[in-house]
Parts: C-alpha cells; sequence; structure tokens
C-alpha cells in the first residue's frame, strides 16, 4: 500500500485511522519538524456542511488559546485530495480511555479537580472569547496524561457571525444525551454547559449514558445514583434541567460556581504547607525591641497578615548586581524578615517591623512570589512535621530560582502567558462583580415633578449606586416588563431624588430599582475582543502583544526638529513633542499636575498633521473632561477634520457640542445637499429649465430613492432569521428601517411643499411609479430631460443614502484627521470599528486598566500615552477588594492595581519616555508642596495666575483649618456605609462665605471679570450630600461652586479648592487617607487649585500614622508660605 501524505507535509502511520465525527482522524509525522501529530481530515464534498465544519473548527481553535484546549498547529485544503484537513498535537487517548483505566468511577472531589475545573475553564474561556462549542461529550475530550484537553470543535459557533446556510443540518450532529433536547435557540452557551455536567455524570457513573431517561437516573437517590455532595447535585440538576432558564447561562458562570463549591470544600481537607525559620539572635533582639509586649515567634505568626511574598535580594558578582535564589526577604503585612538557605532549612538573619505601605515597594519586585496564607503558614516554632517542612522549603528554594529566571528574561513565553492569563482572568472577575452588585433596591413613589421624582427605599443602599443608570421596573416583575431608564442623583438614607430619562409616565410607582448593565456589559466585551486581538496578534500592530509585554523591545524615539505652533511651548514639552513625533513604536509622557499635559497633546497632533496630512489619529481619554479640554484647544488652533464622539450630549462640555459626530454630519450632508443643487441649477440652466420645476423633479427623484430604500430595508428585517443569532443584529436591522421610514416621510413631505409652489397635482399615496411620473412630467418637454433625470436619480440615491446615519458615517469618517472619545466610548460608533488609526493618543492613560488601554491600542500603528503614575489609580481595579472573587479567579494583587501606564513606564527603554516638570496652574506656594510632598522637589513653578495678586498679597496661600480642638471634631455615627463630618461641613460654609464677602467688597476678583470658580472636595459620598445641600443653602452669587468627590475632578482646576478631611475617630482608621492608593487621591484634590488651597480637618488624627496628609502637614508646619490655624 502507498504511503499516504496530506499537503505533501504530513506522512499518515498505517494502522492509526479513525472514524470521527466529521472525518478520519489519525495519527502522522510532520516531515518538516520530525514530531508527530494528530491530522483531522474533512471530504472537501460538494455539500456546504463539511465547508462549515471545517472553517468552524478552525476559526474557533484560532480564537483559543488554553492549557485545556487543544492547540491548533496547521490547516489547509488539500487541492490533489479534495479534502480539508486539520493538524493538532497527537494525544491518543480521550477521556473514555481514561476512564477505563480507572475501572471504577472517581470521587467527586478528585473528579473536579483533575477533570471538571480544568474543562469548566477552558468552556470559560471559550466562552469568553465569543466561541460555542455545541458538542461536549466524553470522546471530545482528550486526555495527555496530565490534564483534559477540550477537543472537537467541528459543530462550534462564533457567536457574533450571522447564521450561515447549513448551521441547522451542522447542529444536527450534536450528540444525545449530551446535547440538551430542547431545539437550538440564542442562548445556545448554556447547551455547552448541559453537554459538560452530563459528561461529568458520566465519569460519576459505571454505565454509558445512551439517554436522558440515563441522566436521570444518574441524578436520583436510587442505588444507581451517583454519590456527591448536596450542593454539587444541585449544580448539576440545574445544568441539566429541561428549562435552559434554570441552567447558569454560560461557562464562565459555571466555572465561576464549580470553583466556590470546590475552594469551600478543599478548605475542610487540604492542609495548610507549614514554613519553619530559625531565628539569629540579632533577629530576635529586633523582634523584642519592636513588639517588646510580644515573644519573637508570636510577633512573626501575627504580623506577617493574609500573605507574604519571597523576594530574592540583590548580590554584587563581579561588575554586575544579581538576584541570589538563595537569601531573600520575607514581606509580610507588617514585617520583613531576612532569610537564607541552610543545609537544613531556612534562617532568619534580620527582621524589621515596617508600615504595610512602606513595603510596598518590596512586593512591586517583579521576582516577587506570592505565598498566601491559605497555602502556606510561617511559624519560628519547631514544626510539626520536619520531614514536611523540610520538603517546602526545598519547593520555596525552586520557586524562587524561577522566580529569577522570569525576572531576568522579560520574553519568556511563561512570563508573557501568565501576564495575558491574568488580564483574561481581571475581565471575567469584574463581568462577576458586575453582577455581584446589581444590589436591587425596592421602593415607593413618593413624589414626581416632571423628570425628577423622590423615592422612599426599602433600605439604605451602596453609595456606588449615585449617579450610575439604573432601570425601574414594576415590583411585581422585576426581572421583565417595561424598564425606565433613570440615575440616581441624591441620597439621603433610605430616601433618594432621580432624574428619569425615559418616559416620566411610565415609571412605576412600586418598583425596584436595578443597574443597568448594558453599558458594563459592553465595555467587558469590548475589552475581552481587544485582549483577544493582541493575545492572537491580530492588532493593527502584531507586534503590539510582544511591545506590552516586553516593553523594553521598544524602538528607542529619534527626535524630530519641529518648529513650535505654540509659541509659549515650554522647553521640557519641546522635548517631549521631538521625541514623539520620532517615536515608531511607544512613548510614554509622564505629566504631573498643571505640567501642561493638552498643551503637549495639541502641539503633538498639529505637528504630526503638518508632517503627515493623510494620517488619522485617534484621541482617547478616561475622562470626558479632558477630552473636550484637549478637542476644544485643536478647535481653537485651527486642526481641520476634527470630531468628537460620544453617545451622549450631556457628557460633552458646550464648547465642544459643535465637533459632537451628529452635528459634524448634519453640516457635512447639508454642505453636500447644496453643493448638489447648486450643480443641477447650472444644468438647469444650461437647459432653459425652470428652477421651480427642476426642485420638484429633484425632490420627487429623492423621495423616491427614499422609497427606495426604505423597501430595501425592510425586506433585510423580514428576511432576517433570528434563530442562534445575536439581537444586536435585529436591533440594528430595526433601527435602520425606522429611520428609513422617517426619511420617506420627510422626502414626501418635501414633494409637496414644492409641488404647492408650482401648483402641481401629487397623489394622496405616492409611490416610486408615481414618484417617477412626477419628476418626467417636469422634465419630459426638454430634449435632453433624459440625461438630467438620470444625474437626479444618480445624486437622489446618493443623498438618500446619507439620510442613514452609518452610510454617512462611512463616507465622513475616514476623511477625518483627529476622532476623539473615550476608551471604552469610541466604539459606541459602529463606523470608527472600520477605521485603522496611524497614531493614537491616550490622555489620562494612567486612570486606565490594561485591558481599557487596549481597545483603542490594537486599532492603531503608534502610540502616545500620556498620564501621572502619582494620580489616581487605575479604580484599583474594585475586584480586588472582594477577597472570594480574588480567590476564585487567582487574581494577583499587582495585577489588579498596576495601570499599564505604570507598567510601561517601569519596564520602557529611557528613550521612550518623557517627564513635563513645569507647572503653571498653581500659585508657587501650593505647587511647591505639591512638588515638595508628590514629585521629589522637581517641579518648576511659572503659574499663571487667575486671581488678583494684590489682593491675595496678605493672604497665606495654603491654609490648614484644624479641627482637633474641638470635641467635635470625630466623623459621624460609623453605622453609615460612608463617611461624613458634621464639624468640617460647618467650617467649609463659614470659608465659603468669608470668600463670599471679599468677593463683594471687591477685595478678591478673577481677573478676567468672572465669577470666582470654588471647588470642595472630600473622598466620601455621604460626606459630598451634606456639603453639597449645606453649600447650596448659602447665598454666594460672586461664587462659581462645585462639591465633588476627589474621583470625579482630575483634569478639573478651580481658582480656591477647600479639601475637607472628613475622616477623624479614636480608633485612628483612616480609610483611604493612609492606603497606598490614597497617595494619588490626596495628590489629585490638593493639585487642584490654582490660587488658595484650604484643608479643613482634624490635624493631630493626621499625624497618628504614616501617610500623605502626614507629610502635607509637615510641610506647612515648616512653610512660612503656608499657616495652620486651629478653629
Amino acid at each position: 500500500m502507498a504511503q499516504e501524505f496530506i499537503a505533501d507535509r504530513y506522512a499518515a502511520i498505517r494502522g492509526s485511522h479513525r472514524q470521527g465525527g466529521q472525518g478520519d482522524v489519525f495519527k502522522a509525522v510532520d516531515l518538516d519538524s520530525g514530531k508527530e501529530v494528530a491530522v483531522k481530515v474533512i471530504p472537501g464534498t460538494k455539500d456546504a456542511v463539511n465547508a462549515i465544519f471545517f472553517t468552524r473548527e478552525t476559526d474557533a481553535l484560532a480564537r483559543l488559546d488554553h492549557p485545556n484546549v487543544a492547540r491548533l498547529l496547521d490547516k489547509g485544503f488539500d487541492a490533489q485530495r479534495g479534502d480539508y484537513y486539520i493538524v493538532l498535537e497527537w494525544i491518543p487517548d480521550s477521556l473514555t480511555e481514561w476512564l477505563a483505566a480507572l475501572g471504577e468511577p472517581p470521587g467527586w472531589d478528585d473528579l473536579c479537580e483533575t477533570i471538571g475545573l480544568p474543562l469548566s475553564s477552558a468552556l470559560a474561556h471559550a466562552h469568553a472569547n465569543g466561541v460555542l462549542h455545541r458538542d461536549i461529550k466524553p470522546t471530545n475530550v482528550l486526555w495527555d496524561g496530565h490534564g483534559p484537553l477540550l477537543a472537537d470543535f467541528g459543530i462550534s459557533k462564533i457567536k457574533n457571525q450571522v447564521a450561515a446556510p447549513g448551521d441547522a443540518t451542522v447542529v444536527d450532529h450534536a450528540s444525545t444525551p449530551y446535547a440538551p433536547p430542547e431545539k437550538v435557540t440564542k442562548a445556545a452557551a448554556n447547551r455547552d454547559v448541559h453537554g459538560l455536567a452530563a459528561t461529568l455524570v458520566r465519569c460519576l457513573v459505571p454505565y454509558e449514558l445512551r439517554n436522558y431517561a440515563d441522566i436521570s437516573r444518574a441524578l436520583s437517590d436510587d442505588v444507581d445514583g451517583i454519590d456527591v455532595p448536596e450542593q454539587v447535585m444541585d449544580l448539576l440538576k440545574r445544568c441539566l434541567s429541561n428549562d435552559p432558564s434554570n441552567r447558569p447561562k454560560d461557562g464562565q458562570v459555571l466555572d465561576l460556581e464549580l470553583r466556590k463549591l470546590h475552594s469551600n470544600r478543599s478548605r475542610k481537607w487540604r492542609a495548610q504547607t507549614e514554613m519553619a525559620v530559625n531565628l539569629t539572635t540579632q533577629a530576635r533582639t529586633q523582634l523584642l525591641k519592636a513588639r517588646a509586649d510580644s515573644i519573637p515567634e508570636r510577633s512573626i505568626e501575627t504580623l506577617m497578615g493574609t500573605a507574604t511574598y519571597a523576594v530574592p535580594r540583590r548580590v554584587q558578582k563581579g561588575s554586575a548586581v544579581i538576584l541570589n535564589p538563595d537569601e531573600f526577604e520575607l514581606v509580610g503585612d507588617e514585617l520583613c524578615l531576612v532569610v537564607k538557605f541552610t543545609q537544613g532549612g531556612m534562617v532568619c538573619t534580620r527582621a524589621d517591623v515596617r508600615d504595610f505601605y512602606e513595603l510596598e515597594a518590596r512586593r512591586r519586585s517583579p521576582a516577587a512570589v506570592l505565598l498566601p496564607s491559605d497555602q502556606y503558614i510561617w511559624t519560628a516554632r519547631q514544626p510539626a512535621s520536619p520531614l514536611a517542612a523540610y520538603r517546602a522549603t526545598n519547593e520555596l528554594h525552586e520557586l524562587l530560582r524561577q522566580a529569577i529566571q522570569d525576572a531576568e528574561d522579560r520574553d519568556s513565553e511563561r512570563f508573557r502567558q501568565s501576564r495575558l492569563d491574568g488580564w483574561s482572568r481581571l475581565i471575567e472577575a469584574k463581568e462577576e462583580l458586575d453582577r455581584k452588585l446589581e444590589d436591587p433596591v425596592g421602593y415607593r413613589l413618593n413624589s414626581r415633578h416632571w423628570n425628577t421624582a423622590n423615592l422612599q427605599l426599602d433600605h439604605e443602599p451602596r453609595e456606588e449606586i449615585l449617579d450610575q443608570d439604573l432601570l425601574a421596573r414594576e415590583t411585581a416583575r422585576p426581572t421583565s416588563g417595561t424598564a425606565v431608564s433613570c440615575v440616581v442623583e441624591e441620597i439621603d438614607g433610605d430616601e433618594a431624588t432621580v432624574r428619569i430619562s425615559g418616559n416620566p409616565a411610565d415609571f412605576p410607582e412600586d418598583g425596584v430599582l436595578v443597574r443597568n448593565r448594558t453599558a458594563s456589559n459592553t465595555a467587558v466585551r469590548r475589552q475581552r475582543e481587544a485582549l483577544g486581538s493582541l493575545r492572537d496578534q491580530r492588532s493593527l500592530r502584531p507586534d503590539l502583544r510582544d511591545l506590552v509585554l516586553d516593553p523594553a523591545s521598544s524602538s528607542p524615539a529619534q527626535p524630530v526638529e519641529f518648529a513650535p505652533i505654540n509659541a509659549d511651548l515650554d522647553d521640557d514639552k519641546k522635548v517631549a513633542v521631538a521625541k514623539a513625533l520620532g517615536a515608531s513604536d511607544l512613548f510614554l509622557v509622564q505629566g504631573p499636575p498643571g505640567t501642561g499635559k493638552t498643551s503637549f497633546i495639541c502641539e503633538l497632533v498639529a505637528q504630526h498633521l503638518r508632517a503627515r496630512p493623510n494620517d488619522r489619529i485617534l484621541l482617547v481619554s478616561q475622562m470626558h473632561v479632558a477630552l473636550d479640554n484637549a478637542v476644544s484647544r485643536l478647535d481653537r488652533a485651527g486642526v481641520d477634520g476634527l470630531v468628537r464622539l460620544s453617545t451622549r450630549e450631556d457628557q460633552v462640555a458646550q464648547e465642544a457640542v459643535h465637533l459632537l459626530l451628529p452635528n459634524k454630519i448634519k453640516a457635512w450632508t447639508e454642505e453636500v445637499r447644496h453643493r448638489a443643487g447648486q450643480g443641477l441649477e447650472q444644468l438647469a440652466a444650461a437647459a432653459d429649465v425652470s428652477a421651480l420645476s427642476l426642485r420638484l423633479a429633484f425632490a420627487a427623484e429623492e423621495a423616491a430613492a427614499a422609497l427606495r430604500l426604505r423597501d430595501q430595508r425592510k425586506a433585510e428585517l423580514e428576511s432576517f432569521d433570528p434563530q442562534d443569532s445575536d439581537d444586536d443584529v435585529e436591533n440594528e436591522l430595526t433601527d435602520r428601517l425606522d429611520r428609513a421610514e422617517k426619511a420617506a416621510a420627510l422626502a414626501l413631505d418635501t414633494v409637496r411643499q414644492q409641488a404647492g409652489a408650482v401648483d402641481a397635482n401629487v397623489a394622496e399615496q405616492e409611490t416610486i411609479e408615481t414618484l417617477t411620473q412626477l419628476s418626467a412630467a417636469c422634465l419630459d418637454s426638454r430634449p435632453d430631460a433624459a440625461r438630467l433625470r438620470d444625474i437626479m436619480r444618480a445624486q437622489a440615491d446618493w443623498l438618500a443614502s446619507l439620510q442613514d446615519p452609518r452610510a454617512a458615517e462611512l463616507l465622513f469618517l475616514p476623511k477625518q484627521s483627529v476622532i476623539a472619545g473615550t476608551c471604552m466610548g469610541f466604539l459606541g460608533n459602529q463606523s470608527v470599528r472600520d477605521i485603522d488609526f496611524d497614531l493614537c493618543i491616550v490622555d489620562e492613560a494612567s486612570r486606565a486598566t490594561s485591558t481599557e488601554l487596549f481597545v483603542p491600542m490594537v486599532r492603531s500603528r503608534r502610540w502616545v500615552l500620556v498620564g501621572d503614575t502619582k494620580q489616581l489609580p487605575p479604580m484599583r481595579e474594585e475586584v480586588m477588594d472582594h477577597s472570594e472573587l480574588v480567590d476564585t479567579y487567582n487574581l494577583d494583587e499587582l495585577l489588579g492595581s498596576d495601570s499599564l501606564f505604570s507598567i510601561l513606564v517601569a519596564e520602557s527603554p529611557n528613550d521612550c519616555r518623557e517627564s513635563l516638570v513645569t507647572q503653571h496652574r498653581m500659585a508657587r506656594p501650593i505647587g511647591q508642596l505639591i512638588s515638595n510632598t508628590f514629585y521629589d522637589k522637581q517641579l518648576v513653578h511659572d503659574p499663571h495666575p487667575s486671581l488678583d495678586g494684590e489682593a491675595l498679597s496678605g493672604q497665606p496661600r495654603v491654609a490648614w483649618f484644624s479641627t482637633s480642638r474641638r470635641e467635635t471634631r470625630h466623623e459621624d455615627s460609623a453605622k453609615a456605609k460612608s463617611s461624613s463630618n458634621s464639624t468640617e461641613v460647618d467650617i467649609v460654609c463659614r470659608r465659603l462665605s468669608r470668600l463670599e464677602e471679599m468677593a463683594e467688597r471687591g477685595e478678591l476678583h478673577r481677573l478676567d471679570g468672572n465669577r470666582i470658580e470654588v471647588l470642595v472636595l472630600t473622598g466620601y459620598q455621604r460626606q459630598l450630600h451634606m456639603l453639597d445641600r449645606a453649600v447650596r443653602a448659602l447665598n454666594l452669587p460672586h461664587l462659581d461652586t462645585s462639591v465633588k468627590t476627589i474621583d470625579a475632578v482630575q483634569g478639573r482646576e478651580a481658582d480656591v479648592v477647600i479639601f475637607s478631611v472628613t475622616r477623624s475617630n479614636a480608633r485612628l482608621e483612616m480609610g483611604f487617607l493612609s492606603e497606598s492608593f490614597g497617595e494619588g487621591r490626596i495628590n489629585v484634590a490638593l493639585s487642584r487649585a490654582r490660587e488658595l488651597l484650604w484643608i479643613v480637618g482634624d490635624s493631630e488624627f493626621c499625624t497618628a500614622k504614616d501617610g500623605p496628609l502626614k507629610r502635607v502637614l509637615h510641610h506647612i508646619e515648616h512653610t512660612d508660605d503656608c499657616r495652620m490655624e486651629f478653629v
């Protein structure tokens, strides 16, 4: 028998053929590499079904990158054989062989850890990437000797693809009883949930599952039923329910539930690894000195805390400094030990008791190994099992060696994969957190005035509910029925004031408020798609994956000479612009407060377009205010082709509204229509046709074109098959028909108006035929009427197409030079998704999470990121505050708190980054406070005054009004979900009244004649509401006062800033004021001030613990231009 070859590369091994679900599978040798592989051959018949099998499986495998999904090596069509082929790793056994080798069914805990969790993770990964398997069963799960691999995606479905012809035939190949009994629907993800659950049940019984009755038998209480814990049985029954709505909705939800169950059970039987260290005399003395009330052994156990980090120490080796795997720092919550490995174990040579935040830098070491307390327990006592402790010591030694290798070898695949997997898990955890925070709140309507309603709530809600998009539903139908959109504007205990954005008449009197997750779901989906593009190197620059995983590989920027457009540009900005223009990869700009990040961006955009006028620039930011500031300045500078994207006009500053895409499109289409009309009038004049007749003829042609477009849209919707497709497609088709119908009605009205001008008769119900006849009647007396009508019809069809925003945008947007939007919001416009950008500029990049930044970055060829690592972090990823999510998704603390910007700044070459240092915002005393406290005295001060300097000459620019000597200084009741301080509210109001008096007497005024801008800031929502109510009760006509939380004001500034510290208690609980991310918040709060900065709070409380406010107070007390005043 002749040797069988596939694609002239894969030599089949005789006797290895086996029949698969959609074709033959056999073992082969890859003649290029010499490795054994599995080749799946699918006959290339004329029937489209096999082509769908091939396309679906290869598309699915190409999207997936998971340790428990079979890896695609090659694919193609062998023209000589006429067959499709798919090449995978050769794995001879499936789950069926694994079960047979066991002899008897495994116990649930072993099965869950060995098979269940790896497969649920693989399924979660598939569903997260939009891939539905649709045929999970034991024979489609391979066993490689170490774990399971999900394989055979032949009848899979890519969720966002429109259903293809033959789809129903493909789905018919699903296997009973592993496929659920219901007909395929759009909610196909829970079919895979059913399949995985049935596969696990098969592993637990000694018999085959041939039909649904066998599944019922396995889930019964009789002797043939499976023996699993009650909670596991409940989960399996829900997964295998005949009602799809009872099942977990997809693999991500199933994976989460399964992990929770297993984690809870494993805590009961999984022992902690005991790590024993011996204390030297020096270490023991140091511990006794730091904690005289405790013996050293107990101090170690209490100060280590919930998570420890083993950080290899650096040693000198010749002229180089290297990491030493034989000596490390053991960093706990409040303790740092220097530990050496010895032949018999570990010895602690030094002990240092420090504040948690002082140790943060050590935890951030790239070589740090996390040792969670639920897995490791540290002791300086005699270990209970010396042999186990000895083995644990050797394992830790090996972990440190591997950590050093990863730290020194940044391009190692293990390091890259762990970072990518971490980002992926973070997205999944954020989605789960979004579900957890729904927290429905029942209410009864107290009163409603127009679109504002006052509600009596059934309980005090979370403070996060403020300013969120919510849906109000009837109490009887909390998950269905009519939902009215609204936003909570104010909360006072269990009362709330909401602004209704839907129809106020539909707002239920008795109802429930739930989060509107449409926007957050969309954001998560976009981040997941962007991460997939990065991971699979499908981004516009495929090497973006390598650049973000190994920033050191970025090419150094080559400065470009340029003539500044802004004559006032500082030297540091000139240097930054020159480097950014010459950067071929990533370029990073650190911009402390007031240093002119927006000026840098505007100059960069203008210079780039001057050199490359045909390029397209994507300008994005996390903050609307920062974005509007930039686009407004670009507009004033005369930059053409500038478009602002936003789905909500109320989020855009008034000065930027005219740049919104709908307004730009409207102006453009009116210009196009005007030019078209002028051209026709010139033709009509040459043909001696009256202008009125021509206008009527053209109006008739336009209306006919609008009716043709309407009929086309109606046909598209009628032919749409919603079976196994997303709701998005149907909604889009419905919207397009609605727009076409409105445009047709408007065009017919125009025809009637033009007909009235010439006393022409029009039909009561115009059709395309009657409109064509009307057009002909206006022109038929002319010899060149046919030519005129052809021209008008072509123009009418084109102009009618522009009535559809999507069609107009497709023509308009690619011609624009700068498209600006938020990181998540710019893709809300579908047309932007088809545009490739030459340069992506991200403002406030330090506020975006890594996955948020990927959304714009994957669509560009070059990137300039502007931010400040010392200001607000990317929300510190709220998921990190939920320990159950951290445990479930195995999230690394650093991954959750570091922004991609901070990672890139830390790891990129020096020539790929620049810092701005000249600040113009803050008066010198304020700027010096910020520079000395947060920026190591690096800022240069050249303030541009906004208030009359003479009036300010006797005023201390920085003042702390201390409440320390007041009996009422402490914050209000600690039972509240947020903090408030009535005493500070009273003092803030007095300071505002004092400002108003000075302004009224003319002692204080702005140089431009406008009202004095005042920002009142706090870090707490409850204090915000108290301040807001109190300030609104004041009469302050000369002040433009805003009350905000710190998180809402990055990018804003004001003449006067009053910061209410709020926290003060006998427990010395400082909240975010002393946390690591509080550093950025305090920096933002104080650096908003241009001319006056007033701080109100308990100064003695703020100096009780280390933190940014303690440093601020030290500066104030030791600087002449600042004042401390007890009130």
